[in-house]
């Protein structure tokens, strides 16, 4: 059995990821009888938080099966299926779900790490433009959910979607564990399957490596409030950082308004501020409000709806109107307004690294001293030009200088 995936990688400020597959749905041509009989049920059914076999009920004419397996981090039931992959018939990969999860010791700490994540998390290519939350306090939550709210930046349609929300642990023969903070992307049909993970075959599961796939997909960023004041206020984003004054050292209120940098950190709270006023209602409390207005990909999606008015932008460079003196506002001025963050790699537990000297130690009354020496060539009696090194050939390792 291959070993299970260790985290690599860790959110600034929420903690590790820890890999797996959460939800996979395969779609065969045998029988839920045939593979009743023939697939070892109980050996997957302990590998697995939930195994289960279904008729397959969709428009193709030759599949009669569907199977859905939910993953857990403590173990991998893909080497069993692979032994099995010729009693699955026709079969394929239609979804996967690669979960990335971060333990959480109580249930603020879980909050405030949904919290933070939400608020440096982004997405390439986000189709949806916005970030979508749900949220029920007063109904009672799914075995295994928290009465928490579900952050979604695509929408049920998007073959490569993104949600962020708190739940418990999925463990083996359908445990729970502790609470956590998942990340989790889903894949959606052969092409995004194909695309990252290599095909949609039980072979590109049991070799998929998540954590490059965390590498090349996750997309961190941190809102620059400077500029993003300055692009509402219609100055050009330079970097004004070298100022004399920082904001510790201001001694009047005159001082601040002085400062460009601290009104259009001004402006851009106020924008902000309305923007999380409008979720308000929505979340019930003004902390989670606040991480939605801190997001990146709301905030990025709120810039280019501003570009594009009630029209889509037409391609090309902006014409310029002499009664609007305000600048246009580009991709170059919107992504000036974001500054990316790097992951942290995860070392090893448990690993000691020692290095044993090589050389001998000596004790207190040793007479022989040891002196290196190192053979070098000697120097070149003429200087090194460009016309008389072919003469001397000194750049041949196998050459030496004439005394």
């Amino acid at each position: 059995m291959q070993p299970v995936l260790q985290s690599q990688w860790s959110v600034p400020g929420v903690g590790p990821l820890q890999p797996c597959f959460d939800r996979v749905e395969i779609v065969s041509s045998a029988t839920v009888g045939k593979l009743r009989t023939r697939l070892p049920i109980a050996a997957l059914e302990q590998t697995c938080h939930k195994f289960d076999l279904r008729t397959y009920t969709g428009e193709h004419p030759r599949l009669r099966s569907r199977i859905v397996i939910v993953g857990t981090h403590t173990a991998n039931p893909w080497p069993i299926l692979a032994r099995h992959e010729a009693d699955l018939g026709r079969y394929s990969v239609t979804r996967a779900e690669i979960a990335f999860d971060v333990q959480a010791a109580s249930i603020e700490a879980a909050r405030d790490g949904l919290f933070a994540l939400v608020s440096q998390l982004g997405k390439r290519r986000h189709q949806r433009g916005h970030i979508r939350s749900v949220h029920k306090p007063d109904d009672a939550p799914p075995a295994g959910c928290v009465a928490e709210p579900t952050f979604y930046l695509e929408g049920r349609k998007g073959s490569v979607g993104l949600k962020c929300y708190v739940r418990h642990q999925k463990l083996p023969a359908d445990g729970l564990g502790g609470l956590c903070v998942r990340l989790e992307w889903t894949l959606t049909g052969k092409r995004a399957l194909t695309r990252h993970l290599g095909g949609n075959q039980i072979y590109h599961l049991a070799t998929a490596d998540l954590n490059a796939f965390l590498r090349r997909n996750l997309r961190l960023e941190r809102v620059d409030h400077v500029a993003l004041g300055n692009l509402f206020c219609g100055i050009k984003n330079t970097d004004r950082r070298d100022r004399s004054c920082t904001p510790t050292e201001y001694k009047t209120i005159w001082d601040q308004w002085k400062d460009p940098n601290y009104r259009a950190r001004r402006a851009a709270s106020l924008v902000l501020h309305n923007l999380a006023a409008r979720e308000e209602d929505k979340f019930g409390d003004w902390q989670a409000a606040r991480a939605w207005r801190d997001s990146p990909a709301q905030i990025r999606g709120y810039l280019r709806g501003l570009r594009e008015g009630k029209r889509p932008r037409k391609r090309g460079r902006p014409k310029h109107n002499p009664t609007n003196r305000r600048r246009p506002i580009t991709d170059y001025r919107i992504d000036a307004c974001f500054q990316p963050i790097e992951l942290i790699p995860v070392t090893a537990p448990g690993i000691i690294i020692a290095a044993q000297p090589k050389s001998l130690p000596t004790t207190a009354g040793d007479s022989d001293a040891c002196t290196l020496k190192i053979h070098t060539k000697p120097s070149c009696p003429t200087k090194i030009t460009a016309h008389n090194c072919r003469r001397f050939r000194c750049l041949h390792p196998q050459n030496s200088y004439q005394a």
